[in-house]
């Protein structure tokens, strides 16, 4: 359920910030080693200053709290994975989250 919420934030966020009629975003789900990584990246305006993305009420959209995208970290975190934000260098917004792998134990 908490992975949901932090989908659905990040989608809105790409609706919200695309300058365009149409938002796209891509989603890239894999494995890499012994992890799974979701990379969301959107055709938006990117993040207008890195530094301050996961700074709590820093936000430079009109509207809006800026609690989005540091709770969206939190949970990631809380799920024991990694959570960051980059601008592609063609425009836009990539956000990466990824997790470790949990293996199953053998019912023996």
């Amino acid at each position: 359920e908490h992975i949901v919420q932090v989908m659905i934030n990040i989608l809105k966020n790409a609706k919200e910030v695309c300058k365009t009629d149409t938002a796209t975003v891509h989603i890239n789900a894999y494995y890499q080693q012994d992890r799974q990584v979701i990379e969301v990246t959107d055709n938006g305006p990117g993040f207008g200053n890195l530094g301050n993305v996961m700074t709590p009420f820093y936000t430079t959209k009109k509207n809006g709290s800026a609690l989005g995208l540091p709770l969206c970290a939190g949970i990631v975190r809380n799920h024991g994975g990694q959570f960051s934000v980059a601008n592609k260098h063609q425009g836009g917004a990539m956000i990466t989250m990824s997790w470790p792998l949990t293996r199953m134990k053998s019912q023996t």
